[in-house]
Formats: structure tokens, sequence, C-alpha cells
């Protein structure tokens, strides 16, 4: 998490959205500084905010759920950054111990099994996709969109009443992705599977399936919300 005191910001960091470009160009253009730990949650900040800082304008970013799907196997297959062995070093208990085994057993069946993208996505991604953008995203004053990062991050600092400095940089990029992610889910097995369980997270957030798949963002919401239920308690409690 960013913060800067001067222009009254604090930028909270949902992983695999432009998060690590967005928080180097606040450090190093913007007066922004870490504070608490990378992945911490907007209401985290709020909980040990003075009265001042809880008025700072809060943002963050999102990304179409399927290419972070699509990024998240590459980041495996490549070990992207030591993606596989990094520790979780913040957060709760249940959190530090549950994301490396989580990141274990998906590094084991991908690059011990040479898994690929099709069989990855029918064994590990069965239950409606969400992330914890569930929890606090709604609360903030702006969300970037990843797929329009460069232009969202400008319209934040003019309404923070900043110059921008520079264009965006593009950073941790993910290698080995050939073309756009669309076209991974490539089958009508995996386009029916990917409808199951992205379909309520992306009509939630104004996304939609390529045209020529003619789907529906409608999806099973009761199934997405009972889910999420649980979701919101490890990501609000557990964590």
């Amino acid at each position: 998490m960013i913060i800067s005191h001067k222009y009254r910001y604090v930028f909270i960091e949902l992983p695999q959205t432009g998060s690590t470009s967005i928080a180097r160009e606040l450090m190093e253009h913007y007066d922004g500084q870490k504070v608490l730990f990378k992945h911490a949650l907007y209401h985290q900040f709020l909980a040990q905010a003075s009265e001042e800082e809880k008025q700072y304008f809060a943002f963050s970013s999102i990304r179409h759920p399927m290419d972070v799907v699509v990024s998240t196997y590459f980041k495996i297959r490549t070990n992207h950054d030591n993606f596989n062995q990094n520790p979780v070093h913040h957060g709760k208990w249940v959190r530090r111990k549950l994301i490396p085994l989580k990141r274990r057993l998906q590094g084991k069946a991908i690059l011990e099994g040479d898994l690929d993208f099709p069989s990855y996505f029918k064994r590990f991604h069965r239950w409606p996709y969400s992330s914890w953008s569930i929890v606090d995203h709604r609360n903030l004053d702006a969300v970037m969109r990843f797929e329009n990062l460069g232009e969202d991050f400008k319209g934040v600092l003019e309404r923070l009443g900043i110059d921008p400095v520079r264009e965006l940089p593009q950073k941790n990029k993910t290698g080995k992705r050939d073309r756009d992610f669309a076209s991974y889910y490539d089958t009508p097995e995996l386009k029916a599977q990917a409808i199951r369980v992205f379909a309520p997270y992306m009509k939630d957030w104004g996304y939609r399936f390529p045209e020529e798949w003619k789907a529906s963002t409608e999806g099973s919401r009761t199934t997405y919300n009972f889910v999420n239920f649980f979701r919101r308690i490890y990501w609000r409690y557990l964590r």
C-alpha cells in the first residue's frame, strides 16, 4: 500500500492489476511511501489511520478476470520473479500458510505434470471467480482498469490536482504469452466453463465476453454469492 501525506492519497495494490507499476511511479514521482504491506486491504488501512488519513483519496485497480487467470498460469509456468517460491511474510497465519501451499500445488501440477492451460483451468477454476476487490473496492474513490491503466492513472492524478510527470511505464510484465488472453479459452468446453466461472464477477465490474462468443454475463449468481460469503470472511478476518 502506498500513501502520500502531501497529496492526500492512498493506493491499494490489488495483485496482477498493474499495481507494481503504479506503486513505483507514485514513490518515484508523486511523494508516495509504503505503509502497512504490499497487498494490504483498505479496511486494514482504515483500522489504523488517523481521522485525517481516512479522508485521503483512495484508489486501486482491477483487471479482466479471464486475463488474470491466464497471467497466473504463465507466472507459475515461468516462475516469474520467483513466484512459486516467494514466501508470504505479511498477514495472518492462515494467509501465510495457505498461499504458499496453493502455489506449491499448482506449481507441481504445471511444472512436474506439464499441465497446459486448458488442463490447468479445468482443474483449478471450477468455482465462480472472485478476488478481494469484493471487500473494499466499492468504497474507493477511483478504480482504474488494467486495460486502460495509463489513461486511468492520468485521470486519478488530475482528480488529485497533480500534473503527470511522464507516461506510465510498464513494469513486472509476465513473459511467454504470445496472444490475446481470450484465445486461450479456445474450445466449446473451455468457453462454457469460462462463462460459468467468470460471468457474475464480470457483470459486477462491467466486463464482457468476446463478441463472437455471444455469451451472457448472468451466470450463477446464487453460487457466486454463496461462495463469496465465505471468501469475505477469509479476506476480511483471516487474511
